[in-house]
């Protein structure tokens, strides 16, 4: 079977909203100095909740591609390895290998895809931070001509998508597609233990972008933003047009405009609070935790006060330098960026404490 890069899962998710997913995070402890890790692989997904930064490592340019997820404690500097065999086989058999990843607590969830012209898998798999065990929970698969792009039209059958987790909860999307690319039943479900429950059901939940205290905001394919609660229920909507990206922390619903501002909503009433400009070009992985947006253009992330509308870019690298992920939770912010030239096939893996956010930008 032809093998397919992380970029098939990337284009999938085009074709049914456009844009990149993000994730929201939240957590209750906090490192005290910024820290680096000098990685021999490249990063492929990125999640933070607490202390403990989730990252999947691989290797996908070599011929025995393999993927592991890993955990990183930014507070006792502790790494610990919770993914397993299954995940390390994937990317050797074709497909994008692991492409979405979300943690909560001490738990972790990876969505792994096998496939090739023919015919395409996703897994979900979950583990435990203090006892490391990769369990599978669900699967889906779907073929067709259409299979090997990555996009919906030509393959028929079952997707997993919109992974994200904080708090307690992890979260993800299920639906079906045929051959037209149409989308039949779809759901957003929670993940327990070794299940998944119904939390709302119907094409509404496409996508899940950001998890925050059993709330998960749903970005559709024509840019409006829903907001439900752990029960299932509607707690806010905003119109078609609204949203490039969006991310949701506390009392805030930020999103990306069309116009590349961030908007700032209330997340209960959905009534506009403030528009900010943004600066840079490129914008990508908005987040948010609490009054503190994040944004990445090239090889800054800017964080912004979202209050003041203080904007400060962060973290800087050099100018052909492109940070992939960053993610922002109560403890600070997590970033990663993959090696260029001579480096290429290595990354970097950094975290800044919240405490030096805030004396950024208040």
């Amino acid at each position: 079977m032809k093998k397919l890069g992380r970029a098939f899962l990337v284009l999938t998710v085009g074709s049914l909203l456009g844009l990149a997913l993000v994730g929201s995070a939240a957590g209750t402890t906090a490192a005290q100095s910024k820290q680096v890790k000098h990685l021999q692989q490249p990063v492929g997904a990125l999640a933070i909740d607490g202390a403990n930064v989730a990252y999947d490592l691989n290797n996908e340019a070599q011929s025995t591609a393999t993927d592991k997820v890993r955990v990183w404690n930014v507070r006792t500097g502790r790494t610990v390895t919770v993914s397993g065999k299954k995940t390390a086989a994937a990317g050797g058999v074709g497909g994008a290998g692991v492409y979405q990843l979300a943690i909560a607590g001490s738990r972790v969830a990876w969505l792994v895809n096998e496939g090739g012209n023919l015919e395409s898998t996703d897994f979900l798999f979950s583990s435990s931070v203090t006892q490391p065990k990769e369990r599978q929970v669900a699967s889906a698969l779907r073929s067709g001509d259409g299979c090997g792009n990555g996009g919906l039209v030509g393959c028929t059958g079952a997707w997993l998508g919109g992974l994200v987790g904080s708090g307690n909860t992890i979260a993800l999307n299920r639906w079906t597609s045929d051959a037209t690319g149409h989308i039949g039943s779809a759901g957003l479900y929670a993940l327990q233990g070794t299940q998944t429950k119904a939390i709302a059901s119907g094409t509404s939940t496409l996508l899940a972008v950001s998890s925050d205290a059993g709330r998960e905001a749903a970005l559709h394919s024509d840019l409006s933003v829903t907001v439900y609660s752990k029960s299932g229920g509607v707690l806010m909507t905003l119109p078609p047009g609204s949203a490039k990206e969006a991310a949701l922390s506390g009392k805030n619903l930020v999103v990306v405009s069309k116009t590349r501002q961030l908007q700032v909503y209330d997340a209960a009433s959905g009534s506009l609070k403030k528009t900010i400009a943004t600066q840079g070009t490129g914008l990508h992985n908005l987040d948010v935790q609490g009054n503190t947006a994040i944004y990445t253009t090239g090889p800054r992330v800017r964080v912004v006060n979202l209050s003041s509308g203080k904007t400060s870019a962060f973290v800087a690298l050099g100018k052909h330098t492109e940070i992939l992920f960053a993610r922002i939770g109560s403890a600070g912010l997590a970033y990663a960026v993959n090696g260029v030239r001579a480096q290429f096939g290595k990354s970097t893996l950094g975290f800044v404490p919240m405490a030096r956010i805030k004396a950024a930008v208040g």
